[in-house]
């Protein structure tokens, strides 16, 4: 019988038992990640949501940050606002 990093039946048959602050979760802290990145990924999906990467200059980066925290906005949803706008200026 092998361990397979994401058998919760398994994982503790083969390990010692450890000083120190108990884990709240079996899997080691990569695994973690990956599940929880794949959970978020799902989440955005079902939501209707894409990523889009964009690469902003430091002061452009700055002057939203302090745009989205006078709106008490994230920065993601005043970059929407604005797009949003935008399109609605176009059309």
């Amino acid at each position: 019988m092998s361990i397979q990093s994401e058998d919760r039946t398994t994982i503790d048959m083969f390990s010692r038992p450890e000083r120190g602050r108990p884990k709240t979760s079996p899997y080691d802290r990569m695994t973690q990640l990956k599940l929880s990145k794949r959970l978020q990924r799902n989440r955005d999906k079902h939501r209707g949501m894409r990523r889009v990467e964009v690469k902003l200059n430091n002061d452009v980066v700055e002057a939203l940050d302090t745009l989205a925290a006078e709106m008490g906005m994230s920065r993601a949803e005043v970059i929407e606002a604005g797009l949003m706008g935008l399109m609605d200026k176009t059309d």
